[in-house]
């Protein structure tokens, strides 16, 4: 079945032969032809559309260098009136009628501007000119321009109705020196008048439009033009990102020699406008239709005299062909023993006829062997396939046994696995719970040691300090009194030996530093109270309870017990500690728990602000000041926020994500247990509120404390 599907392929192909001949015999009577056509536009129609576009660019270049030219006048003539001492003065003076007169109505009157401007240095409009400085767009654009401070231009379309050339200037003296006092503003709106200055230089058939970014025309002088918005707009819009780049579109009739040119108009970089010019050539219609023409008669006659060589070849080919067709046919049905016609004619078919006669004798001998062997094959084939049979059943049968085996062990690990993550996530939380409660449990029995320490201390000084600082005012005013009546005794009786020992005690002296003395012991009588009461408030041992608290109290009295250490030594500047209180309702908390939070919290922060410092006097830098900014608000009915800020040294991202753990410290040993940052974190969440911190190398080091007014 092989080789007659084999010989039935071979005479579908001498079946299609002759034709192929055919086309084929064309084709190559056809590349010539092309070759010819390809180099006469190559060489003819390519220049003459490139002279063409030539044409074009230089309109548009024309067209520019037209704009610049404007653009270039509106720069002097701003130049001119911006550049004047007058104005200069006018304008802090606010001569408001000066400024209309000699400035806006004299621009108006001796140049082609309509559109003027004039402002001060904050943005005033002091006078103005112009119906279409109403439009917000073009205040926009005048409000950039003007912050610039210097001569600058734009192109600006309005609405997709007007065009606009802006300059700004600023307002200098006449030899350009001091600082500006405002900005004048003037422009020139581009209209069919301009347009048709321009095309007065141009040739007669020249048509000009210039069009916004979205198809609509802004100024034209071609009603014919004008009446194709729709077409135009469909147009601009599949140009548009060719024209964003910066490059022209060229459109380009051979037939009626209407050739027309889309480029931009370009302003501060950005395409503002589309410029539309429109060129009517004779000339280049009338050379495309007379090439055209003689092209169109070559490629007739050349097609005429290929279809007859293209006959005449298939004739002389076509004959054998048919005859080896016909032979085919009896080939593929089995005949291989009849001769094969055109054998020893010569030529290419006559060695085509020798190849079929012998593929003929060789397939007889092949088609006989194959016979042979294809008996024995398939013999041996079913030998094999029984042999195969029973090994497979065997194995399978395996198979299924060691399958049931692997599912129960399997089940078994699975199920064993389980029990095994269970347990360890069991595990997992209790060492965890037990690491919190042992911190909490150092921290809570510390803390409260160091409260009941302090509590004591306290009450111990209240005691003297009490009495000393009831008793000072009497002592005040006893030594005043007894001064007095020395004076007195002084005054009215003279013994020598009194004079001589009151200078030798220097009286005078004594009644001018006694006060200023028991002044002394007074401050620091009221410093030590100041101190006793901060001490009582931070150890609070009568308020285990939850109370209604004044946080600000609690800050102050932390502040206070840290004072020395705000003091970093001689050769370092003190901490500056900025609070920024705002309003803070009594806020239901642990008063004991919370001043622990407001310790720990500005004793790191203390820490860290020392470090920076030594590191900054290795460097010997002295820009550094170091500064803490407690800031305090009432966020909503529910909540308030406290945040702790300080410029010392960056906790770095890897510290940050542990530094609420328990036992986790970066101090040195000796110095830090890591059990502070751990227990603050405990208490606010106690509390039902949340403490985050950030650091970054420009923006310093915050905790943010998030607490209830109304603790559940």
């Amino acid at each position: 079945m092989k080789y007659r599907r084999i010989k039935i392929k071979i005479i579908t192909i001498l079946q299609r032969l002759q034709t192929k001949i055919l086309l084929y015999t064309f084709g190559a009577s056809l590349l010539p032809i092309l070759f010819l056509l390809s180099a006469a536009w190559q060489f003819v129609y390519q220049p003459l559309i490139d002279l063409e576009k030539t044409r074009l660019d230089d309109q548009i270049l024309a067209f520019r260098g037209y704009t610049s030219a404007t653009a270039q006048g509106l720069q002097d003539v701003a130049k001119s009136f911006a550049y004047w001492t007058d104005l200069y003065e006018a304008i802090p003076q606010r001569k408001l009628s000066w400024i209309q007169a000699e400035v806006v109505d004299s621009l108006l009157l001796s140049t082609s501007v309509n559109i003027v401007q004039v402002m001060n240095r904050q943005g005033e409009i002091l006078a103005q000119q112009g119906e279409i400085l109403r439009s917000p767009i073009l205040q926009e654009k005048i409000a950039a321009m003007s912050v610039q401070g210097k001569l600058v231009q734009q192109l600006v379309t309005i609405n997709d109705r007007k065009l606009i050339i802006l300059v700004a200037a600023p307002v200098l003296r006449t030899d350009r020196t001091g600082n500006s006092s405002g900005t004048l503003i003037i422009g020139q709106s581009l209209n069919q008048a301009w347009l048709e200055k321009f095309l007065s230089f141009s040739q007669p058939t020249t048509k000009l439009k210039i069009i916004s970014l979205n198809g609509k025309s802004i100024i034209s002088l071609d009603k014919k033009i004008r009446n194709n918005s729709a077409n135009e707009h469909i147009s601009i819009k599949g140009f548009l990102p060719v024209i964003k780049n910066r490059e022209s579109i060229y459109q380009i009739d051979q037939k009626t020699g209407e050739n027309i040119i889309y480029a931009p108009l370009n302003s501060k970089g950005n395409v503002v406008a589309v410029a539309k010019i429109q060129i009517n050539s004779q000339y280049f219609q009338q050379a495309y239709l007379v090439l055209t023409r003689i092209v169109s008669i070559g490629l007739i006659l050349a097609i005429i005299l290929c279809i007859t060589v293209a006959n005449l070849l298939a004739k002389q080919i076509g004959v054998p062909i048919n005859q080896l067709a016909k032979r085919s046919k009896t080939l593929a049905a089995g005949d291989l023993d009849t001769p094969i016609p055109g054998v020893g004619t010569g030529g290419e078919l006559g060695q085509l006829a020798s190849a079929y006669q012998e593929m003929a004798a060789s397939l007889k001998s092949l088609v006989n062997d194959l016979e042979n062997r294809v008996a024995e094959r398939t013999l041996e084939l079913d030998i094999a396939r029984q042999t195969l049979e029973e090994r497979v059943e065997q194995r399978t049968k395996e198979l299924w046994q060691k399958n049931q085996e692997l599912q129960t062990a399997s089940q078994q690990l699975q199920q064993l696995n389980s029990e095994l993550t269970v347990k360890a996530e069991q595990l997992t939380d209790a060492l965890s719970n037990l690491k919190k409660a042992q911190a909490q449990l150092i921290q809570t029995e510390k803390m409260s040691s160091l409260g009941q320490l302090v509590a004591g201390v306290a009450h111990e000084i209240n005691n003297p300090i009490n009495f000393i600082h009831a008793n000072l005012s009497y002592v005040s005013t006893y030594s005043q009194d007894l001064l007095n009546i020395v004076k007195l005794y002084q005054q009215r009786y003279k013994d020598p030996e009194i004079e001589k020992h009151l200078e030798e005690i220097e009286l005078d002296f004594i009644t001018i530093d006694l006060p200023k003395i028991i002044s002394s012991m007074q401050s620091g009588s009221d410093r030590i109270s100041q101190i006793v009461l901060a001490l009582r408030n931070f150890s609070r041992l009568d308020e285990a309870e939850m109370k209604l608290v004044n946080l600000h109290e609690g800050i102050n009295s932390t502040l206070l017990i840290l004072q020395n250490r705000l003091h970093l030594g001689e050769q370092y500047p003190d901490i500056q500690v900025i609070k920024q209180y705002g309003y803070l309702p009594l806020i239901e908390c642990y008063p004991r728990q919370i001043n622990q939070v407001f310790m720990n919290i500005i004793g790191n922060a203390i820490d860290a602000i020392k470090e920076l410092a030594e590191k900054q006097s290795k460097e010997k830098s002295n820009l550094f000041k170091p500064t803490i900014i407690i800031h305090t608000q009432k966020i909503d009915a529910q909540w308030i926020k406290i945040r702790f800020w300080n410029n010392g040294s960056i906790i770095s991202l890897n510290v940050i994500s542990r530094i609420f753990d328990p036992f986790f410290t970066t101090k040195p040993v000796g110095k830090g247990t890591g059990l502070g940052l751990s227990a603050c974190y405990q208490i606010i969440d106690k509390h039902g509120g949340t403490i985050d911190v950030t650091s970054d190398p420009e923006q310093g080091t915050e905790f943010v404390i998030l607490l209830p007014i109304k603790t559940n």
